[in-house]
């Protein structure tokens, strides 16, 4: 019986896994896994031991209509915002004084990787199309052991192999899209910018964006291009469970945000 507690509760942190219900609830893998199983352990024999069950089938029912059907697509749609076809927010791309791109993924040798690769050729793509000569970007340090690599320094490589006329600025010690508005915002203040294009990815546009306007900076948002979760094309299983994934964390951050008034 205590086995196949142990069975259904690892079930349980697998199925939640791919979904991405612990990518927002802040607590190590592992600790979670020895959650599942001794949670599944202890319960199996009681009259709770049925609930195991009950909670694999719903997660394991979520996770087909995930993968299986169009339903994701229009819900991520939900957290884009493009203010190409909003006219209404901030102004015209000539009138717009610089383009922050916002950070997010680095190695352990301080490369950025990921969104963060995104964000950045795409900023810089749009700075160009729309010669806006000045660029805001945020430098991260994440911690590896005692090691804390810069992304700064390859942040300004690869700008000056893409783009070498564009004067970079960079705000630092920012762990959060709360803030990266205060650093941005107070940057912009400093450099006299009263109008930025804001870039980020897709489904992170909207909350960001929100967030930037609510400390009083215009904003025109423009999503970067997605190379791996595009939420305007999911062909696959695997893509609708990684749009998912992000579904959740958005809509979690987005009433954490609102609940704490940024925005």
């Amino acid at each position: 019986m205590r086995l196949a507690g142990m069975a259904a509760g690892m079930s349980i942190f697998t199925v939640a896994d791919s979904l991405g219900f612990w990518d927002i609830v802040g607590v190590p893998v592992w600790l979670l896994r020895v959650v599942a199983l001794a949670g599944g352990a202890v319960l199996a024999p009681t009259v709770l031991g049925s609930w195991l069950w009950i909670a694999l089938g719903a997660l394991t029912t979520l996770s087909a209509v995930v993968s299986f059907t169009p339903i994701v697509q229009p819900i991520a749609q939900r957290f884009v915002r493009d203010d190409r076809s909003a006219p209404g927010h901030a102004t015209a791309d000539t009138a717009l004084d610089a383009v922050i791109v916002l950070s997010g993924e680095v190695s352990d040798k301080g490369l950025v990787t990921g969104a963060t690769m995104e964000r950045l050729i795409s900023g810089v793509q749009y700075a160009r199309n729309m010669k806006i000569s000045a660029m805001a970007l945020s430098a991260t340090a994440p911690a590896f052991g005692n090691y804390k690599p810069s992304s700064e320094p390859d942040q300004r490589a690869l700008v000056s192999l893409m783009a070498p006329d564009i004067q970079l600025q960079f705000v630092h010690d920012v762990f959060s899209t709360r803030d990266e508005a205060v650093a941005f915002t107070a940057l912009a203040k400093t450099r006299n910018w009263h109008r930025v294009l804001l870039v980020t990815s897709p489904m992170h546009s909207k909350r960001a964006c929100a967030t930037f306007e609510k400390l009083g900076l215009a904003v025109k948002c423009r999503p970067a291009v997605s190379r791996t979760r595009d939420p305007n094309r999911l062909e696959s299983s695997e893509s609708r469970r990684m749009v998912f994934q992000h579904v959740l964390y958005e809509a979690t951050a987005t009433m954490l945000y609102r609940s704490r008034g940024w925005n």
